[in-house]
């Protein structure tokens, strides 16, 4: 099997290598090169290179840039399934199909969760929209990076992986707040998180970011928060469009676009806590 792998940013390059073990060919491709000389997988100097693989699967960072890389990869006469891992408006599935549906090939939507530690280690949740003979094809491989579970039709994967960060958003949002708020009671970091983490309230970003990306003022947990903006107003377009808009989602995409123009340049998501910081000085 000759395995292509389109998109070797900080995610990409950790997870491609998961591969190797299946395959005796594997290329990559991506203009900002971020794998060592020694590297086992081929690099690609053009797309055309990659064309003639079995399987091609992207990483990439929005559904515009996947659908032009998926037509010049028809155009070289491709005979691919391709799986895009990117994380896209499921808006992006009913436009491959329509451009797929002439070529007779077919693509799934793989998006992940996990961040860049989880994907080192091979244990990213990897959630599958798309017909259940494709997954099945691909599913050796998908395992190679983590857990892949077959959500449903073509665009499942994609909304899953928007709701998903549309729920940790607001639990990222109101855990800052609420650490924040609860220091100017003379709580200090280390009792709010014993306390909240016994409690209710707990969550990912209460029992994980605070400790090593907040208190430690690394901010550095891998996932940018133009990413997560970016996943944020997915979601609250598509609840919106399925009848479930609350005033609170829209606040919640609008906050985070605020927050991204105010911190500038690239922050990580967990910066948000230095955003809040600030307003409350001002």
């Amino acid at each position: 099997m000759k395995i292509g792998f389109i998109g070797l940013g900080k995610m990409g390059s950790v997870m491609a290598p998961h591969l190797v073990d299946h395959t005796t060919h594997i290329i990559g491709y991506d203009l900002n090169w971020q794998l060592p000389a020694e590297s086992p997988i081929k690099r690609a100097a053009s797309l055309l290179e990659v064309s003639d693989c079995d399987i091609i699967f992207t990483m990439l960072p929005d559904g515009t840039i996947v659908k032009e890389i998926i037509a010049a990869l028809l155009g070289f006469g491709t005979q691919a399934l391709f799986v895009d891992m990117s994380s896209c408006h499921p808006e992006t599935s009913t436009q491959l199909a329509e451009l797929l549906a002439p070529t007779g090939h077919s693509a799934i939507d793989a998006p992940v969760s996990g961040g860049v530690a989880k994907a080192r280690d091979g244990r990213l949740m990897i959630m599958t929209g798309g017909a259940q003979a494709d997954f099945d094809r691909a599913r050796p491989l998908l395992e190679a990076m983590g857990k892949p579970v077959h959500i449903g039709p073509a665009g499942a994967g994609y909304a899953m992986k928007a709701l998903n960060n549309y729920v940790s958003a607001a639990g990222l949002v109101t855990s800052f707040q609420a650490l924040a708020t609860a220091q100017k009671f003379g709580i200090a970091p280390e009792s709010f998180q014993t306390i909240i983490n016994a409690s209710t309230g707990r969550n990912n970003t209460t029992e994980v970011k605070i400790d090593k990306f907040v208190l430690t003022e690394a901010f550095d947990s891998g996932f940018a928060l133009n990413l997560m903006a970016k996943d944020v107003a997915i979601a609250s377009d598509i609840i919106a469009e399925n009848g479930y808009m609350l005033p609170l989602t829209g606040d919640l995409a609008d906050y985070l676009k605020e927050a991204l123009e105010a911190l500038g340049g690239d922050p990580d998501h967990t910066e948000i806590y230095r955003h809040l910081e600030h307003l409350a000085a001002k």
